[in-house]
C-alpha cells in the first residue's frame, strides 16, 4: 500500500524502531531478522506508518507518551532501536498510531477501563515519561493494554484474562472519562485472575 512507508516496532523495555517497509519486500521461507533484541526484551507491538504519523506508547505504571514518528530516525534491520518512553519502573503495555478524531481505550490488570479523547494527551518528545493516562491504584491495578478506537460505538471490545476467560462487550458500554481517572469496572475477576489483553 503506497500510503504506508515504514514499520514501527516497540519492545517491552520501551524501545522503538522505525524501518523502511521496502526492507521486507522479499522474505525467505526461514524468515528475516528485523531487530536485535537485548536480553530479557521482547516485541510488544508492530504498526505500519506513513512517515507523518503520531505514536502513542503506554507504560504499565499508567503513563503515556505521544510524539511524532519523525523523532525516530529510520534504521536498518539489525538495529535494536532507541528509547521511545521512559518507563519509570514499568513495562511497555502497548503502542498505537494516533487517530486525530479517535479515542484511546485503556484497560487495567484488575479489569477497569475507560475511553479518553486523544487531545487530552499533549504532544511531547520521544523518551519522556509522558503524561498520566490512568490513575493506578491498589483497586484497579497496573495498566494492561491500550487501543485506539473510533468515536462511533460500532465495535466490540474483547477482554482476555490470564486464566483463558474471554469477555465481549459493546464499545458503547465503556465510559469516556478524563485521562487521570481510575476508570470503571469492565469485568469481574476472581482472585488470582488478571487481564492479559
Amino acid at each position: 500500500d503506497d500510503d504506508y512507508k515504514y514499520l514501527v516496532f516497540a519492545t517491552k523495555s520501551g524501545l522503538i524502531k522505525r524501518t523502511d517497509i521496502s526492507e521486507f519486500d522479499s522474505i525467505r521461507n526461514n524468515g528475516k531478522k528485523f531487530i536485535t533484541l537485548r536480553e530479557d526484551d521482547e516485541i510488544v507491538s508492530v504498526k505500519k506508518t506513513t512517515g507523518e504519523d503520531e505514536i502513542l506508547m503506554a507504560s504499565s505504571n499508567g503513563r503515556m507518551v505521544r510524539f511524532n514518528e519523525s523523532g525516530v530516525r529510520v534504521m536498518g534491520r539489525s538495529a535494536s532501536g532507541v528509547k521511545g518512553i521512559n518507563l519509570d519502573g514499568g513495562v511497555l503495555v502497548g503502542m498505537e498510531i494516533a487517530q486525530t478524531d479517535g479515542l484511546i481505550l485503556t484497560v487495567t490488570e484488575k479489569g477497569y477501563g475507560k475511553k479518553t479523547v486523544i487531545d487530552e494527551y499533549r504532544l511531547t518528545h520521544r523518551s519522556s515519561k509522558g503524561v498520566r493516562a490512568f490513575n493506578v491504584t491498589e483497586k484497579n491495578g497496573m495498566m494492561a493494554a491500550l487501543k485506539c478506537v473510533n468515536e462511533g460505538n460500532d465495535y466490540d471490545v474483547i477482554v482476555v484474562t490470564n486464566s483463558g476467560i474471554i469477555m465481549k462487550m459493546p464499545g458503547e458500554q465503556i465510559s469516556t472519562l478524563k485521562r487521570a481517572t481510575q476508570g470503571v469496572r469492565l469485568i469481574n475477576l476472581k482472585e488470582e485472575q488478571t487481564v492479559s489483553t
